[in-house]
């Protein structure tokens, strides 16, 4: 279910600042939020999971997928098998550390 909320902006010091919804507030953990800035507004997730890896569960999904790794290591395969040009695209503009 999507709601969708029209605030009105307000001064706040320098900069102007919007009421957060109550029911958005008392479901929240904490005392700050993130908040993703995308091309044509801003998302706020409900929970501090607004990532996959800020997911409690993420590091046991990264122990399974290791786990069957070393199990079944047949299944893996050389970077140099599975790369090609979609994954340079897909990663265009990410910077990596070089490990």
């Amino acid at each position: 279910m999507s709601n969708v909320l029209s605030k009105k902006l307000f001064s706040h010091g320098g900069s102007k600042a919007v009421d957060l919804p109550a029911n958005f507030v008392k479901r929240h953990v904490g005392d700050r939020i993130v908040l993703e800035i995308l091309e044509d507004g801003i998302f706020i997730p409900h929970d501090d999971y607004a990532t996959m890896e800020a997911d409690p569960l993420f590091e046991q999904f990264i122990e399974v997928i290791f786990q069957d790794a070393m199990r079944n290591p047949s299944k893996l395969k050389d970077l140099h098998e599975i790369w090609d040009e979609e994954w340079d695209e897909l990663l265009a503009g990410v910077d990596v550390d070089e490990e």
